[in-house]
């Protein structure tokens, strides 16, 4: 009887336990492949419902086939499903990678029926547990147990990965890590219920010998999984990745071209920026916009400065050649990315250290030694008139990271205004996106605008994503905003969009301030590309892009139209 009452012991803590490990693997496994799925395909709005959902529709079905086994294999069969659950669940992420690097055509086949076949597995464990639990505890009792300590272990999961896991472990390794533990769930229930179990749950020795051969393959993934994952990431790319992490918000991954040395950073697959043409995009973003100010406001005073995104600097450096800039400040979601921008040598280069720094000043070499020993002092891109190189420092950039949104929405509650605007995000590519694109977020931007103030938005391709360029631009109009679209080629993206604003009520024409552009022959600062003729060109479109703007519905919270528009009839997002 006390033998019975110790075994009846073990065998309910075991399987409280397996509940537990079940319902915690099986939500961190789903984690892994929604956002694996997300790092390659974007769109993480589509991706994650898709196969969170194809999962738990696979873990139903694993669960009704459950009842086939028969009792007396019921600890052979769990034991046999997570082994099963160890391998491919530690190896889907590699095999995923694999797939999508060397049979690209049939990516989504093997993805899918991976993450299938996984929830399906998962599908089987509870019932089984459940067999081996009621030896020990009555019906209700089980039943109620199966489902309270699942759902916990589903909460534990969740809690491990947001705090421990995302952004902080490389997927391959969270999924090893996941692999572990169904193995100790594995080897706990070879070796206390074979040893106090009733003898119907009994099983082989073979059993051991396969928790042996799983246990070595998922102790060698651990430690080779990185090295197999850069394999095979490094096909996905035509440049040598010289950079790469996974953050919170993305998957970041930096490569340069080992012919020309072209530097290039991608954000979840999607490309960025290009070295050899970055310069067209940001020039395009800033200078037409502050020189439209200097135009239409006499007054030199300093002017506030205000960029959303644009963490990589660029944005900010193309600002920072103007000498009549009182404060930047710049509003970057990922840490990663400002992290990069100040550290990474090649960032540095390109960005021309425009992230950091202290007060602006103008130096020239013959100044005093005491002024020349500021601690931190970039060298420009020119020269003064009497060909002297000049040198500036900064210590108004001020960085934040935080959501846009929430910036914007805070800071036109407490009255704060800008001179010039510049937001550099990404394409509304998802629904958390699209809110950055809606009428209410717009309509704070106006607040957030001095009168004679501008501000300039990259609006995606007019020609290949033209419902979405034309919907931001027709709730602009709709928040309160005059805008001025433009467009121009950069030769990494193809055709390119922008819009420029301005209040409504300053009443600018737009349209004769670009005209009055084509007259000058270069602006107020060095570029390398753009020109005043050149943007005033870039203002003009054929006549088939704007052709169906009436139709297009402008893009709200409850209704974020730029989203739908942007992957229903724009590029082929997946």
């Amino acid at each position: 009887m006390k033998k019975q009452s110790r075994s009846a012991r073990i065998g309910l803590t075991l399987t409280s336990f397996s509940l537990i490990c079940s319902g915690l693997c099986c939500i961190v496994d789903e984690y892994i492949l929604a956002q694996l799925s997300s790092n390659i395909l974007g769109n993480p709005a589509q991706q994650w419902p898709i196969v969170i959902g194809l999962m738990l529709f696979a873990t139903g079905v694993g669960a009704w086939m459950a009842q086939f086994v028969k009792e007396e294999r019921t600890l052979q069969a769990f034991i046999s499903i997570e082994l099963l659950l160890s391998f491919l669940g530690g190896y889907s992420p590699l095999i995923i990678m694999w797939a999508y690097a060397y049979t690209f055509a049939h990516f989504k086949l093997v993805f899918y029926s991976i993450s299938f076949i996984i929830g399906l597995l998962i599908g089987f464990e509870q019932p089984l547990i459940a067999t081996i639990n009621k030896k020990f505890v009555g019906f209700r009792s089980n039943i109620s147990m199966t489902i309270s300590l699942d759902v916990l272990g589903a909460a534990i999961g969740t809690f491990i990965w947001i705090k421990f896991l995302i952004g902080k472990v490389e997927i391959y390794h969270a999924a090893f890590m996941v692999t572990l533990l169904n193995l100790s769930v594995a080897l706990l229930t070879y070796y206390f219920l074979v040893r106090y179990g009733p003898e119907e749950l009994k099983t082989s020795r073979r059993t051991f010998i396969g928790i042996g051969l799983a246990a070595v393959l998922g102790v060698c993934g651990l430690f080779f999984s990185a090295d197999l994952a850069d394999v095979a990431e490094q096909e996905l790319y035509t440049g040598k990745i010289i950079h790469k992490e996974s953050t919170p918000y993305q998957r970041v991954v930096m490569t340069e071209h080992p012919k020309t040395g072209d530097v290039m950073m991608y954000l979840n697959g999607g490309l960025q920026f290009c070295s050899k043409d970055e310069n067209r995009y940001h020039e395009n973003l800033v200078h037409p916009n502050l020189k439209l100010r200097s135009l239409t406001n006499t007054a030199s005073a300093p002017l506030d400065i205000l960029v959303l995104g644009g963490g990589d600097g660029m944005a900010v450096r193309e600002i920072r050649k103007y000498k009549n800039i009182k404060s930047i400040t710049l509003v970057e979601l990922d840490p990663a990315i400002t992290e990069l921008a100040t550290q990474h040598p090649k960032l540095l280069e390109l960005n021309d250290s425009s992230l950091i720094g202290s007060n602006i000043h103008i130096l020239k070499p013959e100044l005093p030694e005491s002024e020349k020993e500021i601690p931190i002092y970039s060298e420009l891109k020119h020269r003064d008139a009497d060909g002297n190189k000049l040198y500036y420092i900064m210590d108004t950039v001020s960085v934040l990271h935080e959501d846009a949104y929430t910036f914007v929405e805070q800071i036109a509650q407490q009255g704060k205004k800008y001179d010039a605007i510049f937001i550099d995000f990404p394409d509304p590519r998802n629904e958390s996106l699209g809110k950055l694109y809606s009428k209410y977020f717009f309509t704070r931007i106006r607040l957030l605008l001095k009168s004679g103030g501008f501000v300039s938005i990259q609006a995606s391709s007019p020609v290949h994503a033209n419902h979405a360029y034309i919907c931001v631009g027709k709730t602009m109009t709709a928040a309160g905003l005059d805008v001025l679209p433009y467009h121009d080629n950069i030769p990494s993206f193809n055709e390119w969009g922008w819009y420029l604003a301005a209040r409504q009520e300053d009443q600018f024409n737009l349209h004769l301030l670009a005209e009055r552009l084509y007259t000058l022959e270069q602006f107020d600062v060095p570029t390398s590309y753009l020109t005043p003729k050149k943007f005033f060109s870039n203002t003009i479109f054929g006549k088939d892009i704007l052709l169906n703007a009436e139709d297009i519905e402008i893009s709200t919270l409850s209704n974020p139209r730029v989203y739908y528009y942007y992957v229903h009839y724009g590029w082929k997002v997946l």
